[in-house]
């Protein structure tokens, strides 16, 4: 039962691990793409800035991030990883809906959405470890 119970664990932390990893990723991508794209034309790697390649990403940081926190949620009844989560994703709706008119807004906005779920993620590995911890 009890190493039932910690391969599960292992499996739900690693889901955080995902998370983490494709947030940073999401904010390194938004960050770095307005500055490097003229560069990117020329050596092909123009399908970086592509929006199905940005819509997949923000699709799976959804489904990940509300998938764990939520399950991690009921576990540790913490909700500051939900307020974390939420805001990245009010975030990225602000991104997307261009309702600011600054250069650069889309940038700004996906990047900060992408760090605050990566900060998310990050919180409730801390968060699940110790109450995995202390359950075993």
């Amino acid at each position: 039962m009890v190493k039932e119970f910690m391969a599960n664990a292992s499996h739900r932390l690693s889901l955080d691990r995902y998370g983490m990893a494709l947030s940073i990723g999401c904010a390194i991508h938004c960050a770095v793409l307005p500055l490097a794209l003229s560069a990117m034309t020329t050596v092909g790697l123009a399908w970086v800035a592509s929006p199905e390649l940005e819509w997949s990403i923000l699709i799976c940081t959804f489904l990940i991030g509300s998938t764990r926190l939520v399950q991690s949620y009921r576990q540790h009844h913490q909700p500051e990883c939900l307020a974390l989560f939420l805001a990245g994703l009010v975030s990225f709706i602000c991104a997307k809906s261009g309702f600011f008119s600054f250069d650069y807004f889309e940038a700004v906005f996906m990047s900060v959405g992408g760090l605050l779920v990566a900060t998310a993620h990050f919180r409730n590995l801390r968060l699940a470890k110790s109450t995995c911890c202390a359950i075993a």
